[in-house]
């Protein structure tokens, strides 16, 4: 809602004698959540592509329907964690060719070996967890959504979203502040 908030609150706020220094739109890869900080949140056990921890994860999706429901469900997501049960090889093959950033499989059961060898041709982590899944769920719910800029990928959107959205200029101004020349 970017547009009414720059026709109509802006312009409010400012009549009111509020300075706006910017307006910033909702960004998903800010508040996404790396592979890497779901494996130390979660606990979990790398089973493959340990080298793919820096993925950015930005939706959950849970595989517990089945397969041709599942396989739906998964094309409308994006750069999604998938919680799926350690047992249902069809859904974890569903999940991988999708837009799945890593699998996460509960009740520490270790995947069929064709569902390790597609996520390792295709680069996506698997992880095992100790837990249920609705425990699991919960915890990767939490961690999509807060903003950390932990990443070097979140530090640079930032930068690029502050060139573009934020007024350097008026708020030195404000500061009565002069710009640093080089």
């Amino acid at each position: 809602r970017l547009e009414e908030v720059r026709t109509t609150v802006k312009p409010f706020l400012e009549a009111h004698g509020i300075t706006i220094f910017g307006l910033m739109p909702r960004n998903e890869l800010l508040r996404s959540v790396s592979v890497g900080d779901l494996v130390k949140r979660l606990g979990a056990e790398v089973l493959c592509r340990d080298d793919r921890m820096d993925l950015m994860v930005e939706s959950l999706s849970i595989g517990a329907m089945n397969v041709n429901s599942a396989l739906k469900y998964f094309r409308k997501g994006r750069n999604m964690a998938v919680i799926t049960g350690g047992d249902r090889t069809d859904i974890q093959l569903a999940a991988i060719e999708t837009s799945t950033q890593c699998l996460i499989l509960t009740g520490q059961m270790s995947p069929h070996p064709d569902v390790v060898e597609r996520a390792k041709d295709l680069e996506i982590p698997i992880l095992s967890v100790d837990l249920d899944t609705l425990t699991t769920v919960e915890i990767v719910d939490r961690a999509i959504g807060q903003v950390r800029i932990h990443e070097p990928v979140k530090l640079h959107c930032l930068y690029e979203m502050m060139a573009e959205h934020f007024d350097f200029q008026l708020l030195l101004t404000e500061l009565n502040l002069q710009p640093v020349t080089a």
